[in-house]
């Protein structure tokens, strides 16, 4: 397994690498949202080549059986519809409405090829998601997709979310003895740590939407799948993606209350408010994986042997990120920051 993690990560390195040479040959850059060193452009796109070193992995370990045949097509077509639809965009800007379409048909090729019957224990019952359903988890779908995307504006951020994760998850199937996925997870890993190795602070190349994208669906994705075939169920996934749904959803809900453009970025969620306060994006990021594992890592592994209990420990895993939301003033606009067109 060392031989393959190792050739994986030195594969997504790179090419990452050779990703950034083009942008900067093509001129692709962009502009860091806050100063932390000298303020020069940052090459992007890096999701690209993201995307193409975790696809190979779906392809790899199918190829060694070690995830069936619906989870491979799940992972790699819903991404590759998103990654298209970010190209194309990147080539000739869309419109919201047409970029949300191409999300609803990354979704629905999710539950294609999902083929699986997702049960949740909620209290004393059993959840069925089928049938009425479908759409609850189409919508849940795009709104990791979009989630991934604004919380994509500090250096390793959104990386850092996704390796922790799986990585988190690994662990805690080692807790039970579980090994169907733990090695898939494990490998899985790779190819984000050699995409972090170029993106972590400072950056040296941004993911850009295509990455972002990708990603939202991919933790998606392999949530449902976990909570299927594992015990890590949809409540730890939950927990594990606390900061990511407290802060973006707060910050959504504030804006709409205010009367802002809810379609509009902007640069008012808790991570980058400290980003601007400590002028530093390694302290944001070295906060996630502190809070990721000091503070919901304990609290999935509960959720995972109690999963009736999944309502409370949610309720107590987001209340002191919606506390740290309110006292940074979250979503709430400043002068010089109305916010940007999507």
């Amino acid at each position: 397994m060392m031989t393959h993690f190792l050739t994986i990560f030195v594969g997504s390195f790179l090419l990452t690498g050779f990703v950034r040479r083009i942008a900067l040959w093509r001129h692709a850059l962009a502009m860091p949202h806050f100063k932390h060193g000298p303020l020069l452009p940052v090459p992007r796109g890096g999701g690209y080549a993201l995307f193409l070193a975790m696809l190979g992995v779906f392809l790899m370990l199918y190829h060694y059986r070690l995830i069936d045949l619906a989870a491979t097509r799940a992972l790699c077509f819903s991404g590759l519809i998103l990654v298209i639809g970010n190209l194309i965009h990147d080539l000739f800007p869309l419109s919201v409405k047409v970029r949300l379409g191409i999300q609803v048909l990354s979704a629905i090729a999710v539950l294609t090829w999902y083929s699986r019957d997702l049960v949740v224990l909620f209290w004393q019952d059993y959840l069925y998601f089928s049938g009425f359903w479908l759409p609850v988890i189409v919508f849940g779908i795009m709104a990791f997709v979009n989630i991934f995307n604004f919380m994509d504006g500090v250096d390793g951020f959104a990386g850092s979310q996704a390796f922790i994760m799986m990585f988190a998850s690994s662990v805690l199937l080692a807790f039970n003895d579980e090994s169907q996925w733990s090695l898939p997870l494990i490998l899985m890993c790779a190819p984000v740590l050699g995409f972090l190795a170029w993106n972590w602070p400072p950056a040296k190349i941004f993911m850009g939407d295509a990455g972002s994208s990708f990603l939202g669906v991919f933790i998606a994705t392999l949530g449902l799948l976990l909570a299927t075939d594992t015990s890590v169920n949809l409540w730890c996934w939950l927990i594990m993606m606390g900061w990511f749904i407290v802060d973006s959803g707060w910050s959504l809900t504030v804006r709409i209350m205010h009367g802002n453009d809810w379609h509009r970025s902007h640069r008012m969620h808790a991570y980058q408010i400290l980003a601007r306060r400590w002028e530093n994006h390694f302290y944001v990021t070295l906060t996630l994986w502190l809070v990721n594992w000091l503070w919901l890592f304990p609290l999935a592994y509960v959720a995972m042997n109690n999963e009736r209990w999944g309502i409370p420990l949610i309720i107590i895993a987001y209340t002191p990120l919606c506390i740290m939301c309110w006292i940074l003033k979250a979503g709430e606009s400043v002068n010089n920051d109305p916010g940007e067109p999507v």
